[in-house]
């Protein structure tokens, strides 16, 4: 019975955390990178906002460099990408009176795995941008305001499996590394201005999968169940 207790506790426990992780600021999404993940180097980030309609267009551009995904015993893998192509991110945020909102995107990453057969770069991962509320969809700044999250959901590409299938969730965490001294633009908080990185600072992005919200909570609630009829299946054999 303690047992039982115990799972349910942690279940409990799993889903507040959960919750919590996607509802934090605006400012700050909390995202978590996990596996399996897709990275890139060399990003260059540009911002573009029409005063006219309030309305900026972000886009973030780089190079594929690696893939990485659990080996299964508890450790993980790295696949170099032999072919490179551009990993590019494109979002259209609306300023919204002071409350900026996503209100489309797309994801797309192309490459070739290593050893996978493929001579030419092919669409690794497609994806659309998960649309509504700044803390909902994407979050931004990081005290340096270097750091840019947003959400998406898997449309496609040869790694769509990995990464759970067409409509699976996953998120992006990119640092834009803006330096000013560099002749950079930096995003300093306002979307009502152009920002841009000017390809003079490197940065990182990284995209990976998301559990579903009751994905941990289920597989709690599954082992819960399955020792509940144990037990009674123990006390039918012995009453």
């Amino acid at each position: 019975m303690k047992t039982l207790k115990v799972l349910a506790a942690i279940g409990a426990l799993l889903v507040l955390a959960n919750s919590q992780s996607k509802a934090d600021p605006v400012t700050n999404i909390l995202l978590t990178a996990g596996l399996p993940d897709l990275t890139g180097s060399f990003m260059d980030v540009t911002y573009n906002y029409n005063p006219g309609t309030g309305i900026g267009a972000f886009m973030a551009s780089g190079w594929t460099s690696d893939y990485s995904i659990s080996d299964g015993n508890g450790g993980v893998t790295n696949i170099g990408v032999s072919v490179l192509d551009y990993y590019i991110l494109s979002a259209t945020i609306n300023y919204n009176a002071g409350n900026p909102t996503l209100t489309g995107g797309m994801l797309t990453i192309n490459g070739a795995v290593n050893g996978d057969g493929n001579e030419t770069a092919v669409p690794l991962l497609t994806a659309n941008l998960v649309t509504g509320a700044a803390g909902t969809a994407f979050g931004y700044g990081d005290g340096d305001n270097n750091l840019f999250q947003f959400r998406f959901t898997v449309t496609g590409g040869s790694l769509e499996g990995a990464f759970g299938g067409s409509g699976a969730a996953g998120g992006v965490i990119l640092d834009a590394w803006f330096n000013a001294s560099s002749g950079d633009n930096p995003f300093t908080g306002s979307w009502n201005s152009n920002f841009d990185s000017n390809g003079s600072q490197v940065g990182d992005i990284d995209s990976f999968a998301v559990p579903e919200p009751g994905t941990l909570a289920l597989t709690i609630c599954g082992l819960t169940g399955l020792l509940v009829m144990r037990r009674r299946s123990a006390m039918k054999s012995t009453g």
